[in-house]
């Protein structure tokens, strides 16, 4: 037990994956750093589960790279950015407004390895993709499996 403790990363064999638990809404992930954001903030922060979701359509659809899962949640994110503080659909109403959102990273893990895959993925190949971002000063983390459950 003591040198599970020492390791500095993850290893299969020490590692226990659980489903995330998700608001029923937003599909936010539950996490006790979301009581950090502002009301404004909540609004923007379900970008992240999107971003992720919307490079697992990719992924499902086959014949794609691990650069390309990447690219397509970096371009969710990057399109609420440049939504937040122009007039939304709302009303008129300012979307975001005055909410900072930054991307930290997102990554395409190998489920078995954890190395980051990059190149041609076969199809059938059983991935993670994990992705960070800030908004505002909270730091907002999730994953999604492609290609397999639990």
């Amino acid at each position: 037990m003591l040198k599970d403790l020492l390791i500095s990363h993850p290893t299969p064999e020490n590692m226990h994956i659980i489903p995330t638990s998700r608001d029923p809404m937003s599909n936010l992930a539950l996490s006790s750093r979301n009581a950090y954001l502002t009301e404004a903030e909540m609004g923007i922060a379900p970008v992240l589960y999107r971003a992720l979701s919307a490079a697992k359509e990719v992924y499902e659809a086959g014949g794609m790279t691990g650069e390309e899962l990447i690219s397509r949640a970096s371009a969710v994110v990057l399109d609420q950015q440049a939504e937040i503080g122009r007039p939304g659909a709302n009303m008129g109403m300012e979307t975001g407004k005055g909410v900072d959102l930054e991307i930290d990273y997102f990554e395409v893990f190998d489920k078995e390895t954890f190395q980051p895959v990059r190149g041609e993925i076969e199809k059938g190949r059983e991935l993670v993709i994990a992705g960070a971002v800030w908004v505002g000063k909270t730091r907002l983390i999730d994953n999604l499996l492609l290609g397999w459950g639990m």
